[in-house]
């Protein structure tokens, strides 16, 4: 898959609020003060980097913007306040005409929308420069927060199933078709 350079799929963007920085190794300390805490891992499976330099290793091998065999891209960006600290990341996993979403706000920062407006800039770049049709998001069937979000953004709960990550925990998969 042939999209350019890292800047031409993976651009900075931004909204009213924030600047959506293409995630690499050198936001290790921000990532990693962000994922930290083990309430963001509520509704998924994972626990936090062990260290800043394990965050560092994680964020190089998203930093190729794409799968080994070159066949997915893969999108992330650390959202900040304009100016002031970082409130979050999103991602995207790009195969053809489809994409999975999943996005994260740090918790000091939750509930202020910063979720909503993050993910809608990632949604309209996906659309506009890389002719996204179909975006995907699973969700915990009780992370009301997000269920929230998605639908505001107009996706539409098309499933149930048990948690990939949870065991004994149940998944909605959402979907939004551009």
């Amino acid at each position: 898959m042939k999209h350019g350079g890292a800047d031409a799929v993976n651009p900075p963007l931004r909204t009213p609020r924030l600047d959506l920085e293409p995630l690499e190794r050198g936001h290790a300390r921000a990532y990693f003060e962000g994922m930290r805490d083990p309430a963001i891992y509520a509704y998924y499976g994972g626990e936090p980097p062990a260290s800043i330099e394990a965050a560092a290793e994680r964020l190089t091998g998203w930093e190729t913007r794409h799968s080994p065999d070159g066949q997915t891209l893969w999108l992330n960006w650390l959202a900040r306040i304009r100016e002031g600290a970082y409130v979050g990341w999103f991602q995207a996993t790009v195969s053809g005409a489809s994409a999975f979403i999943g996005y994260d706000v740090f918790v000091p920062h939750q509930r202020r929308g910063f979720g909503r407006e993050g993910t809608s800039a990632m949604l309209a770049h996906l659309n506009d420069a890389l002719r996204v049709e179909r975006v995907d998001a699973t969700v915990d069937t009780e992370n009301i927060g997000s269920i929230k979000l998605l639908e505001s953004l107009g996706f539409s709960k098309i499933d149930e199933r048990a948690s990939d990550d949870l065991p004994g925990r149940r998944d909605f998969l959402y979907r939004l078709q551009m």
